[in-house]
């Protein structure tokens, strides 16, 4: 358990230990006789209606008629109505308070009361009848007292209720204490307070109060955990599962921390897989340049011919410098405004032109159907080495006499315009269609070619260039043979 949970484990047990005394506290400042100990004979309605009736009983059938009576109306304890003789032994074996019997013969020998009876039964012996006062004391006026520390409260059958509307200020009830009242605590009766329904709220609460400061602590303690294990560098860590059926805020908080984790074990794995991808990339270059270096040194005839091939190896380092920056910049978010209006008719024929001189090396045509009206918000430049990243690509993986057709499909305001830049190659394998994207991946026939042309940036910057135009790119193998790239861009007014 940690330092939050037994935070909220004091915290709330206190709230509640509090609030439950305070409730006690008052009803024990606002009704004082109804937490003393009382030793005055029961005296409310339903206690005399008892006594007349048992008295009655007693007067005229005997013992045992009583006996039976009882028994038959009230099998078995509590029975608080209470049947003395002479010889101070109660009539059914039950344990008389000395100090109860004693004032109940003191009210019997006194003013005329109802609260007690004196019969003499057919057998000619006296018995004094008297209901045993509550264990708790009297209740309001006018009402049968509620026991604060005893048990079940003693009704008998047909017991008529306190007369309606009659209250504590009312002049037809009367006082506390006095006959054929309710009963009231004597002079000098000691107030105690109501121990048990304290223990019992206060175990309650400390259950209570234990199971929240868990339910708020433990997934707060998980998360702690999981966010060490990132500090450590294990990204794979994830606390969604842990949380359980929750549904709530600490929940939502949880996924939060499985999709940052996620974000950065994606991010963390690509910035690895890029360093030893150009790592892998600068290898090949520097080794052409070092042996072209040593060649011109062993045979001094060659310098010229060595010198051509330094200049393209370097040619080749400085382009790929420069797809690693611009990738960078795009995935910091540094391409800069890409708000201006750009025309894709226009664009699309000046990155066509281009690559038909490209074309015709590799015995291949470039086609161009484009509409004029079709416009994008976002940087002319970048898109249009997206475009022709994706162009070129098609044309390098063309059969000699093959075609790359580019399509322009407007789309109304508020739509998407789609570029469609389909090729007749040999296509990509489906397994590698998720990938092409990825920053240096290429598909096993641009590994297997002799001297590869270009390091698998191209398509990764395509990417990243849509995305920042908020748009998307996708890549399709074609039925009949080729590979086909659509680029969404959304379209805007003219």
């Amino acid at each position: 358990m940690g330092r939050l949970f037994w935070k909220f484990f004091f915290f709330f047990w206190l709230a509640q230990l509090t609030t439950g005394a305070g409730i006690a506290i008052s009803l024990w400042l606002q009704y004082p006789d109804s937490l003393r100990v009382s030793n005055e004979p029961d005296s409310s309605p339903p206690a005399v209606e008892r006594i007349d009736a048992a008295a009655a009983l007693l007067r005229h059938a005997g013992v045992d008629a009583l006996r039976e009576y009882l028994d038959e109306k009230h099998p078995g304890p509590p029975r608080r109505l209470l049947v003395v003789d002479a010889s101070d032994h109660e009539l059914f074996g039950k344990e008389v308070p000395a100090v109860a019997l004693a004032r109940a013969r003191e009210l019997a020998a006194g003013a005329a009361t109802r609260a007690v009876a004196q019969v003499r039964a057919p057998d000619g012996r006296n018995y004094l009848l008297f209901v045993a006062p509550r264990e708790g004391g009297a209740g309001r006026p006018g009402q049968p007292p509620a026991p604060w520390n005893g048990g079940p409260p003693d009704f008998i059958a047909g017991a008529a209720p306190a007369p309606a509307g009659l209250s504590a200020g009312d002049p037809g009830t009367p006082p506390v204490g006095a006959p054929g009242g309710p009963p009231g605590g004597p002079p000098g009766g000691l107030p105690m307070m109501p121990l048990r329904p304290l223990v019992a709220g206060a175990l309650v609460s400390l259950v209570f109060a234990a199971l929240l400061a868990a339910y708020v602590s433990r997934p707060i303690g998980n998360l702690r955990s999981a966010f060490e294990a990132v500090a450590e560098g294990r990204l794979d860590r994830r606390v969604a599962s842990a949380m359980g059926r929750r549904r709530d805020e600490l929940a939502d908080l949880g996924r939060d921390f499985d999709r940052m984790a996620g974000r950065l074990q994606t991010l963390v794995d690509g910035q690895r897989r890029l360093l030893h991808d150009v790592s892998h990339e600068m290898r090949s270059p520097l080794a052409r340049l070092q042996a072209a270096i040593g060649l011109a040194r062993q045979r001094p005839e060659r310098i010229p011919d060595s010198l051509v091939r330094v200049e393209r190896e370097a040619v080749r380092m400085d382009r790929l410098v420069n797809e690693l920056l611009t990738l960078s910049r795009l995935e910091a978010g540094m391409a800069g405004a890409v708000e201006a209006p750009v025309a894709l008719g226009e664009l699309l024929a000046a990155v066509v032109d281009d690559a038909r001189l490209e074309g015709e090396a590799h015995q291949c045509r470039v086609e161009l159907v484009a509409p004029d009206a079709a416009t994008v918000s976002g940087d002319a430049e970048l898109l249009r080495r997206a475009v022709e990243n994706v162009v070129r690509n098609a044309v390098l993986h063309s059969p000699p006499g093959g075609r790359v057709r580019v399509e322009l499909l407007a789309a109304a305001p508020g739509g998407q315009h789609a570029i469609v830049v389909s090729d007749e190659g040999p296509g990509v394998a489906e397994a590698d269609l998720p990938l092409i994207f990825a920053p240096f991946h290429r598909g096993a026939a641009a590994r297997a070619a002799p001297s590869p042309d270009g390091h698998g940036l191209g398509l990764s910057i395509a990417s990243r260039v849509v995305a920042t135009h908020h748009g998307e790119i996708a890549a399709a193998n074609i039925t009949s043979g080729g590979l086909r790239v659509t680029l969404h861009l959304p379209a805007i007014a003219a």
